[in-house]
């Protein structure tokens, strides 16, 4: 899950702030094979770490983790404290006792079952203290990221609800494992007399609802009083030690049975549905942002090894872009252009100086020595697939300044990888022409097809 987690976070900083540097992580996609999902979480996995994003998601994990911690801690001693209210001073309607013990129970119970029909609200007010607890523990930089991805990334699986569920009945549960132990030690530790009350209803109704509620803790061991002992249990007269008991275990048999139970069954089926559901995630390509990086991760040009021997050795290698003074009217410069794009440009007219390709640092180094005497005209040839960094930004101010007429031409790429080298352009000054043709047309030199 956690990679789908920071691939989903990445895709929403870049919706929110724009493309990352991620030249690096694409080559390293790259090396995988090829396949879109496994080298968008590849591409993910490496701004991740190295972005710091990583160590924010695994911060807002523990956070989670803690609150939820809290919020069942808060139930258990909840629940200590209901049993301790019910039981009183001595004197117990079991009426009331089961009221509350499993009345506010049984209603949310219904309600999370009924929360699986189509059309009612998601969340619960659980769920949203989990959250609010989580903002309060995780702050800093990429917490309401960390939060939005992963919420996100629960509504893509469809497990949000199931996510709910397991808050609610790990909740419910920790108010019953404490209420247990309470009741026990309470009912070990004091006598407690236990009876009925009631003005409308008649002992049949206390008689049936008994056998009714009893019926399942029976099966487990836990023993209920006779029809005649629930019939005097009414009466003001005080009853037996025995009868005392049987109703104290019949208490604690209904609270195991119509209240742990169901929860921990609950429980342990939101585990296992949320562990299948997260556990099918996949990467949709159409997502926006994931859908511009097919062309770059899948690229449909590619290098299909070497064509013919290589040469035998004998002579030094040529270089690889002109040694010349550049002191003619025109030339063309290509900046850390993909593989799969050609080099030089096709058509390119015999006097217009090729600089070559641009890549390292090398590179830049070699190209100031040549531009000593400058072009009237350069042409600054990019990737658009590829986002623009501070050091494309540096190198094209450094080139403002040398060339007196400097444009750049984009290649490829989707529309926000042009709109980010368009801002970046229009930061440094430089204009961009849509084609050679048109730069050729502007410097006033025809093309040779």
């Amino acid at each position: 899950m956690l990679q789908h987690w920071q691939a989903e976070a990445v895709r929403l900083r870049e919706a929110h702030w724009g493309p990352l540097e991620d030249r690096a992580a694409c080559q390293a996609a790259l090396r995988l094979p090829a396949d879109l999902q496994d080298r968008i979480l590849a591409r993910a996995a490496w701004l991740a770490e190295h972005g710091e994003l990583h160590d924010r998601l695994v911060q807002w994990s523990i956070g989670a983790r803690w609150a939820l911690a809290a919020l069942w801690l808060c139930a258990c001693l909840a629940g200590i404290g209901t049993a301790a209210a019910v039981l009183g001073q001595g004197q117990v309607n079991l009426a009331l006792a089961l009221l509350g013990l499993l009345g506010l129970h049984a209603l949310t119970f219904l309600i999370w079952l009924a929360s699986w029909l189509p059309g009612l609200p998601d969340s619960t007010a659980l769920s949203r203290l989990w959250l609010w607890l989580t903002r309060r523990l995780v702050r800093g930089p990429d917490a309401a990221l960390a939060a939005q991805a992963f919420l996100s990334l629960l509504g893509r699986a469809r497990a949000w609800k199931t996510a709910i569920g397991l808050i609610s009945h790990g909740a419910w549960t920790a108010a019953f494992l404490g209420a247990l132990p309470t009741l026990l030690l309470l009912l070990s530790a004091r006598r407690y007399t236990f009876h009925w009350e009631t003005t409308l209803l008649s002992p049949d109704a206390f008689v049936g609802a008994t056998r009714a509620l009893g019926a399942l803790p029976g099966l487990l061991g836990f023993p209920a009083p006779g029809d005649a002992q629930i019939a005097a249990s009414l009466g003001p007269q005080p009853l037996a030690a025995g009868v005392q008991a049987d109703w104290s275990l019949w208490l604690i048999g209904c609270v195991v049975v119509w209240g742990l139970l169901p929860r921990l069954l609950a429980l342990f089926a939101c585990v296992v549905h949320l562990r299948q559901r997260l556990a099918g995630l996949t990467v949709d390509p159409g997502l926006p942002g994931w859908l511009d990086l097919r062309e770059r991760l899948l690229p449909t040009h590619a290098n299909l090894g070497i064509d013919r021997p290589a040469p035998a050795p004998g002579g030094a290698a040529g270089p690889v872009a002109p040694v010349v003074a550049v002191d003619g009217r025109a030339a063309v410069l290509a900046y850390e252009l993909g593989p799969d794009l050609a080099w030089p440009l096709e058509g390119l007219p015999a006097d217009v100086v090729d600089l070559g390709r641009c890549d390292s640092r090398a590179d830049r180094a070699r190209i100031r020595a040549l531009l000593g005497a400058p072009p009237a005209h350069l042409l600054f040839v990019c990737d658009a697939r590829l986002t623009p960094d501070r050091g494309a930004a540096a190198w094209l101010d450094e080139l403002r300044r040398s060339c007196p007429d400097l444009r750049a031409l984009c290649l490829g790429g989707t529309p926000p990888r042009l709109q980010a080298w368009q801002d970046i352009l229009s930061q440094q000054a430089v204009a961009r022409i849509p084609s050679l043709d048109g730069w050729l047309e502007h410097i006033g030199i025809l093309r040779h097809d």
